[in-house]
């Protein structure tokens, strides 16, 4: 019994065995089968894909290459356009440098006609008139000088018209030049100086007990105090304007601290000397920047700036050598010398007029030694010197230096002068031009505070010809002479007047 139960387990067991094998090699299948629907459906897709990208990849490509010739065709238009245009430019040059190769020629020919026809005309007019070929050419001046008539009546017509399209700038020109050549002195401003004091009160504090103060302040400053009339006022009066200017600082101080004794006296003059001192170094430093000497000696400074409060013919020292450092440095950049010279030389050539009244030499060669003594070059030296034209100019810049000097010392209103110095001088003028012409001369005019000499002479007695000749001999005259500084302009005036009368036939 037990074996045929054993028996049955036996069987039993095999048969689910066998029945679980073949279920698994089932499953095995589908899931192959299963993996091989999977890959067959991707790749499908991604041959779609593949296909689908390729496809807008060539329809970019048609594109840009339909673009890409779209561009090529505009660009090739355009240099066929370019190209033709161009051709056409140079046809059109080729026509034009034919034409005037063909004018060339016709000038060339013209020419020669016109030398042919000349050559018969003299021929011509010496069988007909019987002249010689001398005689020919002077008939024919002649006839030429009469035909330059209505040529220089023309000539007239458009000066005039020139002239009043001009005349308003003309006569500001000539407004501001009567102005500059206005000529009016005052001593007081030159040698007097004011100082507001306030009260008599104060006044009667200034003079002092017996005129102590005055005398105190006098002796200090150097200076002479003048006491007039007037209760608010007191004149300070020195030729040294800069003992002028320290006695005026002085004074002022003395008043706002009102205290007046020769103790304060003196205190206050010694501070109005440092402060003077200060000022004459900023003035002096301020000149030799203005002349690119940045590195002058600080011992000169103060002898420079002394300028400032030095007058020579009614003109400041000081704005005549900053006039004369600006013109000569524009003259030496245009002749190109050496500017740094002109500069210097400039800056210093009138120095020595703040020593004449201690050293008794010509205000150049005081110049001059003041530039030794500071070690300057020599072409400096000689610069300096030679502006007065007593010492021979060795070089260029001498020579603009004086250029420079006689420039901003001539011009009209740069100086002032004594008004019969000045009618004097002119008057001298007109009579030099009368002793050169003579009696050729109807009127003779001096303008302009005298840079012009209007000369109208006589038509009968002077040509055209002899008019230019007639001004350059006047000019000449007026130079040699030295009469009048700087350039004189000479306009001689030859006019012919005809005159007739209707009631005459």
């Amino acid at each position: 019994m037990e074996w045929i139960i054993v028996a049955v387990l036996v069987l039993t067991t095999a048969g689910a065995g066998g029945y679980a094998y073949t279920l698994q090699q089932k499953n095995k299948k589908i899931l192959a089968d299963t993996e091989n629907f999977k890959k067959t459906e991707v790749q499908e897709l991604a041959r779609k894909y593949m296909k689908e990208k390729f496809n807008d990849a060539d329809e970019e490509a048609r594109q840009l290459k339909d673009q890409a010739r779209q561009f090529y065709e505009k660009v090739k238009n355009q240099y066929r356009s370019q190209l033709k245009d161009i051709e056409n430019r140079q046809g059109l040059i080729e026509n034009q440098r034919k034409s005037l190769e063909r004018r060339e020629v016709e000038l060339v020919r013209k020419q020669n006609e016109v030398a042919e026809n000349q050559k018969q005309l003299l021929v011509n007019l010496e069988k007909v008139a019987g002249l010689n070929k001398d005689e020919a050419q002077k008939k024919m001046m002649s006839e030429f000088e009469k035909s330059m008539v209505s040529y220089k009546a023309s000539k007239i017509n458009e000066i005039e018209k020139e002239i009043k399209v001009s005349s308003q700038q003309v006569a500001q020109q000539l407004i501001v030049e009567a102005m500059q050549s206005i000529s009016m002195e005052y001593v007081d401003e030159i040698t007097v100086s004011t100082v507001e004091i306030g009260s008599e009160e104060m006044k009667g504090k200034i003079i002092g007990k017996e005129g102590r103060n005055i005398r105190a302040f006098e002796k200090l400053t150097g200076v002479d105090v003048i006491i007039d009339e007037s209760p608010t006022a007191i004149g300070l009066s020195s030729f040294d304007a800069v003992r002028r200017e320290i006695a005026r600082i002085a004074l002022e101080k003395l008043i706002k601290d009102k205290r007046i004794h020769p103790a304060t006296i003196e205190e206050q003059v010694n501070k109005a000397k440092k402060e003077m001192l200060h000022e004459l170094e900023k003035a002096g430093k301020f000149i030799a920047e203005k002349a690119s000497w940045f590195d002058a000696p600080h011992e000169l400074l103060s002898i420079m700036g002394r300028m400032k409060y030095r007058r020579s013919k009614g003109q400041s020292l000081y704005e005549h050598t900053l006039e004369v450092i600006a013109i000569g440095e524009y003259i030496a950049r245009e002749l190109k010398a050496n500017v740094a010279v002109v500069q210097k030389a400039c800056l210093l050539h009138d120095i020595g007029k703040v020593l004449t009244n201690k050293i008794k030499k010509p205000h150049h060669h005081i110049s001059g030694d003041i530039a030794r003594k500071y070690g300057l070059d020599p072409v400096i030296v000689n610069a300096i010197e030679a502006h007065h034209e007593d010492i021979e100019s060795q070089s260029l810049e001498a020579e603009i230096v004086k250029i420079a000097d006689k420039v901003s010392g001539a011009r009209p209103g740069a100086r002032k002068e004594n008004v019969e110095d000045y009618v004097e001088r002119l008057e001298s003028l007109e009579k030099l031009v009368y002793e050169t012409i003579g009696d050729k001369a109807e009127d003779i005019f001096a303008v302009r505070a005298g840079r012009e000499m209007r000369i109208v002479v006589k038509p009968s007695q002077v040509s055209d010809d002899e008019a230019m000749v007639l001004a350059q001999d006047v000019a000449t005259k007026i130079k040699e002479s030295g009469v009048f500084p700087g350039n004189v302009n000479i306009v001689v005036v030859r006019e012919i007047r005809a005159h007739a009368n209707t009631g005459n036939s």
